[in-house]
């Protein structure tokens, strides 16, 4: 079974050196290739792979000492900023892995491959053989290989359907704001837009409470106020930190958001046995809609605190209501 998965990986990712020009795509291509004529880039690209692998492998002692000679297939990519990644091995000794990775672990940043003009990962798979074929050998066997593998007409398809399916892509709009949702009932909250909704002029009816944001919307931007908070960081993890949900979802229809909750406090109590305080909150908030007219909203909170002494020494100085026992 081993056997049958990689001859189905081999069959698929060797099409990576039969790129069809029709298709909008461009091969990494490496410094010393960058001159040559673009139908050529993915022969030159092929050559100076084994070249670098032919100048830097080393053949394990224990290969050599048990006379071994066979293959090992090595998959790879090249990732968006041209870098060398093996994704898997096979081979019969642990060492011939070992020295693949190091080999392509070495392997200069070149031009990443390109898609209807966009950076796009390429995925490659290279049988080494052991002994190391001579350059002209290689050649002659990658040859072969593109006469015989061809772009099918699967692959061209799923091509243009991942196209469509990014083209239709559209950035996450908060529809919260405009949403049925309640506005969660507290000071910090309502301080933001009572002045906007009690001017002069306004007409607003601001006695029932909490109000949901589609009735305060029309007085306070709740969006242009969020983008004035919003970090500047270019990085995932930044992004999801300071400017977006964890988890944001959205289509015509339905839009949904799930983020942590976190408010961690600690301080000293100088005249107590134990050296800090803490009040340590931990959360999930769950929200969204359906349609326009429904909404939910959910949270669950756990807490956890150690108090300062004289809190806990008025605390057990309290006695339950109820007679004494």
């Amino acid at each position: 079974m081993k056997q049958f998965i990689l001859a189905l990986l081999l069959l698929v990712q060797f099409y990576g050196y039969t790129q069809n020009n029709s298709f909008a795509e461009k091969p990494p291509v490496f410094p010393s290739c960058d001159s040559v004529a673009i139908d050529t880039l993915k022969d030159c690209f092929n050559k100076t792979v084994f070249k670098l692998i032919q100048e830097n492998f080393k053949v394990p002692e224990i290969v050599n000492k048990e006379n071994y000679k066979g293959e090992m297939a090595v998959l790879f990519e090249v990732d968006t900023l041209g870098r060398f990644n093996i994704i898997f091995t096979n081979a019969i000794y642990d060492e011939l892995k070992e020295e693949a990775k190091r080999v392509f672990s070495n392997f200069p940043k070149i031009e990443p491959a390109t898609y209807n003009g966009r950076k796009t990962f390429k995925q490659y798979s290279i049988p080494i053989k052991i002994p190391l074929l001579d350059t002209q050998d290689f050649s002659q066997k990658t040859k072969k290989l593109e006469k015989i593998q061809e772009v099918s007409k699967l692959e061209q398809a799923a091509k243009s359907e991942f196209e469509e399916i990014n083209s239709n892509l559209e950035v996450f709009e908060n529809k919260a704001y405009n949403s049925q949702l309640n506005i969660q009932f507290t000071h910090s909250d309502y301080a933001r837009f009572d002045r906007s909704m009690n001017l002069i002029g306004t007409n607003s009816h601001t006695a029932s409470k909490p109000f949901v944001y589609e009735e305060v919307a029309p007085y306070y931007d709740f969006k242009t106020e969020k983008e004035k908070l919003k970090k500047e960081t270019d990085t995932w993890s930044g992004k999801k930190f300071w400017n977006e949900h964890l988890v944001q979802l959205q289509s015509d229809d339905y839009w949904f958001t799930i983020d942590p909750i976190f408010d961690l406090e600690v301080g000293k109590d100088t005249d107590a046995d134990f050296n800090s305080t803490y009040n340590n909150t931990r959360g999930v908030l769950v929200q969204g809609g359906l349609g326009k007219k429904f909404n939910f909203y959910a949270s669950v909170f756990e807490s956890q605190g150690r108090f300062a002494q004289y809190v806990n020494e008025y605390a057990e100085s309290l006695k339950g209501f109820g007679p004494d026992p």
